[in-house]
């Protein structure tokens, strides 16, 4: 459960792997090859057999692709490991690009010549990204291969074996649907626009559609493997039957059947009429193997019901952060009382709240690595901590952590920046913290009408911090899942969020501000989406957000007099339900301190 803190880069091995994957290059005669973080799943996290990236360049975040020519070879990462991915990459072998100002296929266009051929594995991108590439060689006059065998797992001599855990079924109770009543639901949709059946080729979507979880990547309990859903209902499930007991099969109900994943490559192609596939998460393999269907573009129908949390799911949130927001609230009174004495490290703060949350003897899992950074490593926005580069905690220092749990019942994440007290903070601090503190209050307090997008609503978070002409490059909020992935779509808070905000989606809410080599702050809830009372206009539902997460914001780090009174309002009347829900639940020394910390501003 607890995480690796150990730093893996090698640049040793870098030489090697690059070698090795050159030579194999030049025998299928590809000329550049794409080596991108996802797997066939195309999720955020990937079981170790698949990190062909991380074992080919060392570097170990959640996105990123690499271009590997005879003589150049490039990363591109965007904003978040701009930073960190110098720290783990060997950058005499792989210039760093930032994918916002050149991505993959500009810096492709740019560099090859015509009738060069670009290799690619098939399963590993989807028919979007397959598109653009196709009408970028054309413009170029080059020419697509597709590698039978991926070169990587060809010369990966010590690949791990692929996981296969025990599938196990998740109550219908806290789903608050049966997965019979889901693939019904959907089959008559698909029915409705004339398709014959879809593919489910993300594991969450099957994992929420069945009703099912397992461990097979770190962090977000679902099994890889994939399905076709068909009009009726039926859903022909590609995975190894022994990883599914009788027990599991009656959980999930009629019209299921399994089938060895060896199997799906026939299934395929025997599909006919009009088959759903999602272009931005299906990769190009399927397509290529639909010889008897009409393939039909659209996001897979799973996504966009399992974003809106059933009744069941929203109550299920609440007790997991009141469970997790106890846990935190323990985790911060410790770090005021110990941080200051130059004897507390990232990683000793990092396995603090995760065992405080481990104590809780409900937590199946951390949702995502505990980011844990103070002082300058605090500036690095998904900054991993490693034996390399843990620091010690001092006095004046501002402590960000962002981290997480697991529950059955809900998913959390809350990142909390604390002032570690002996000095005061650095100078600009408070100011940047009150900026980010305006902007999350401003998106937690909007009410808007139904209709209403993500980058409509990234505005409001960062207008604060634009006035001191500051900007933060990541998003403002992500779609969280219910004992599912910490980031889900399709709903996101960003400056390019086109999916309308919808009840019972759950969002994170964390602007944030990085002052390189300095200090780093971010505040972050979740918030589920409501329907908001009406006030005067009947002529318009509006919506509004109502918080999740359940912790003090550090009032240390406020200016007071930057608040205006309503802003003073929502966070004296947020303290206040903290310090009713979480302090029946805690030892009177956290409740004391809770206390302290949940004060009203005057």
């Amino acid at each position: 459960m607890f995480q690796d803190f150990e730093d893996h880069k090698d640049s040793a091995n870098t030489a090697q792997h690059v070698k090795r994957l050159r030579r194999a290059m030049a025998q299928n005669g590809f000329d550049a090859f794409i080596v991108p973080r996802e797997d066939a799943f195309q999720g955020e996290y990937v079981p170790a057999a698949n990190e062909r990236l991380k074992w080919l360049t060392g570097f170990g975040g959640s996105a990123g692709v690499a271009v590997v020519m005879a003589r150049r070879a490039a990363l591109f990462v965007d904003g978040r490991y701009i930073l960190q991915a110098p720290d783990q990459v060997d950058t005499g072998i792989f210039e760093i690009v930032p994918i916002a100002e050149t991505g993959p296929l500009a810096w492709l266009e740019k560099t090859l010549r015509k009738n060069q051929r670009i290799g690619l594995d098939p399963k590993l991108h989807t028919l979007a990204f397959v598109g653009a590439l196709e009408k970028m060689a054309q413009r170029k006059g080059c020419i697509i291969e597709y590698a039978t065998e991926n070169p990587i797992d060809h010369i990966w001599a010590d690949r791990p074996p692929l996981p296969e855990t025990k599938v196990i079924a998740h109550p219908d109770r806290l789903a608050g649907r049966t997965s019979i009543d889901k693939r019904s639901d959907l089959g008559r949709r698909l029915a409705t626009d004339e398709h014959a059946a879809m593919l489910v080729t993300q594991p969450e979507n099957i994992a929420w559609l069945l009703n099912i979880r397992a461990d097979d990547v770190p962090h977000t309990p679902f099994a890889l493997s994939f399905g076709i859903l068909k009009a009726s209902g039926r859903f022909d499930w590609f995975i190894d039957p022994a990883r599914v007991d009788a027990s599991t099969r009656r959980h999930i109900g009629d019209k299921l059947y399994i089938h060895a994943p060896e199997k799906i490559t026939a299934a395929l192609e025997k599909l006919k009429g009009r088959v759903r596939l999602d272009p931005t998460t299906t990769p190009i393999w399927f397509a290529r193997h639909l010889a008897g269907a009409k393939i039909a573009h659209g996001e897979d129908l799973c996504t966009a019901v399992k974003a809106c949390k059933t009744k069941a799911e929203i109550k299920g949130a609440k007790a997991a952060h009141l469970r997790d927001g106890a846990a935190l609230c323990r985790f911060l009174c410790w770090l005021d009382a110990h941080g200051r004495s130059g004897k507390i490290s990232e990683i000793d703060a990092a396995r603090k709240a995760e065992s405080l949350r481990a104590e809780t003897g409900k937590l199946r899992d951390l949702s995502f690595d505990t980011i844990s950074g103070s002082g300058p490593n605090g500036a690095i926005v998904h900054y991993r901590v490693t034996h390399a580069t843990n620091r010690r905690l001092r006095p004046g220092d501002l402590y960000l952590i962002d981290s997480g749990g697991q529950y059955a019942d809900g998913t959390t994440d809350v990142t909390r920046t604390v002032l570690i007290e002996g000095h005061p903070p650095p100078i600009g601090a408070v100011d940047s913290f009150t900026r980010v503190l305006r902007g999350h209050i401003a998106l937690a307090a909007a009410r808007f009408p139904v209709g209403t997008n993500g980058m409509q609503l990234d505005t409001l978070a960062r207008a604060p911090l634009w006035g001191a002409g500051q900007d933060f490059d990541h998003g403002t909020g992500h779609g969280v899942g219910s004992y599912l992935s910490v980031h889900e779509g399709p709903q996101r808070i960003s400056k390019g969020g086109v999916v309308a905000m919808a009840p019972g989606m759950i969002v994170s809410n964390e602007p944030g501000y990085y002052a390189a080599g300095r200090f780093g702050i971010r505040i972050e809830n979740l918030q589920y989406v409501r329907p908001a009372k009406r006030t005067g206009d009947k002529h318009r539902d509006m919506l509004e957000f109502a918080p999740l997460t359940l912790a003090p914001i550090d009032r240390r780090l406020i200016d007071k007099a930057a608040l205006t009174p309503d802003e003073k309002l929502w966070l004296n009347t947020y303290h206040a339900d903290v310090l009713a829900k979480v302090g029946p639940l805690v030892d009177s020394g956290t409740g004391n301190w809770l206390e302290k910390a949940c004060r009203p501003l005057r």
